[in-house]
């Protein structure tokens, strides 16, 4: 594996072998996490496309995980830091002594991207406590500026290939379905909720401590004519406007962008309100219509940009307006 060294300090907090490990502050100034190589990380499709790279220093001894980019003022655009732990599990992360948000992108060994979290920086006197853990499944852990996997449309699903170490760029290993978080048991008061609801309603984004991350005041498109006209025949929304798309039952869906004038975030969401799968669609500059597909029962549309503002991502869960659809 080629990599070049460089003198830097850098990042997040760390989680090892699944469990959050608290470090305070002050133990943290005392740990020396030596030099960072570097490497170049790149973001390709399910077709093989690439959606963006980074110039990433690699944090592979604990003490470089620990301090992370929490030494670091800024990263430019095109920059981020990679985490290489010993296997693959579940590992967490925090932002402590963070000064700017993070994109944190769960790998698993085989590239897959497995969950994607958008980070805000603490709040000012934010305590230890206050701390909020990001937790995903995978060996890689990719941070960069918050909002980069929202401007290059990178997603769960998406491969990730770091020189020497991703092993099965074709996909054929256990963690390579996009869809895996369909099956989730939701942990708040999500899913379908209340009285039959009437033509417009509000949905709920909650994180996994069922904080809520933001809301949308929706119209629901709940039979064939609304669906197949969705939001084409609307010229923007406010940015907390959306439309819900309610199905009879599960299946697997697609949607287009067909005759859309703005970008959209596209939410697949489960039965029980679990989020599954999320696309950052921009405008069609061409004939060719991309598909956007997931398996879903409901489907959430919002302004492009909205999951990334509320730190919405895959396995958070949704109060949803109880809804028949026919």
């Amino acid at each position: 594996m080629e990599r070049s060294t460089a003198v830097v300090g850098g990042v997040i907090a760390l989680l090892v072998v699944g469990a959050l490990v608290v470090w305070s502050g002050v133990w943290l100034q005392f740990v020396d996490p030596g030099s960072y190589e570097r490497t170049t990380v790149t973001v390709v499709d399910e077709d093989g496309t690439e959606l963006g790279a980074v110039d990433a220093r690699i944090a592979d001894t604990w003490q470089q995980r620990l301090v992370g980019l929490s030494r670091t003022e800024s990263l430019a655009a095109d920059e981020g830091m990679v985490f290489v732990h010993d296997r693959q599990e579940r590992h967490g992360y925090v932002m402590r002594a963070m000064s700017f948000p993070l994109d944190i992108v769960f790998v698993a060994e085989n590239g897959t991207i497995t969950r994607i979290h958008h980070a805000p920086t603490p709040a000012d006197g934010a305590s230890e406590s206050d701390l909020r853990e990001y937790s995903g499944e995978g060996k890689y852990v990719l941070e960069v500026n918050r909002g980069w996997t929202n401007e290059t449309g990178v997603r769960v699903g998406d491969r990730v290939q770091i020189p020497g170490e991703t092993t099965d760029p074709a996909g054929t290993g256990d963690e390579s379905g996009p869809d895996r978080q369909t099956a989730s048991t939701p942990s708040c008061d999500a899913g379908p909720t209340g009285a039959p609801s009437p033509t417009n309603a509000t949905v709920t984004a909650l994180d996994e401590a069922c904080t809520p991350l933001g809301t949308v005041s929706v119209a629901i498109a709940d039979n064939d004519s609304e669906r197949i006209t969705g939001l084409s025949d609307t010229d923007s929304l406010a940015w907390d406007e959306g439309m819900l798309f309610v199905f009879p039952e599960t299946g697997e869906h697609a949607f287009v962008m067909r005759e859309m004038s703005f970008p959209l975030d596209i939410v697949y969401v489960a039965p029980n309100g679990t989020v599954t799968r999320i696309h950052h669609a921009p405008v069609p500059d061409s004939e060719y219509e991309r598909r956007y597909p997931g398996t879903a029962k409901y489907v959430l549309e919002v302004n492009r940009g909205w999951t990334n503002e509320t730190g919405v991502s895959v396995g958070d869960q949704l109060r949803l307006p109880n809804v028949t659809a026919s």
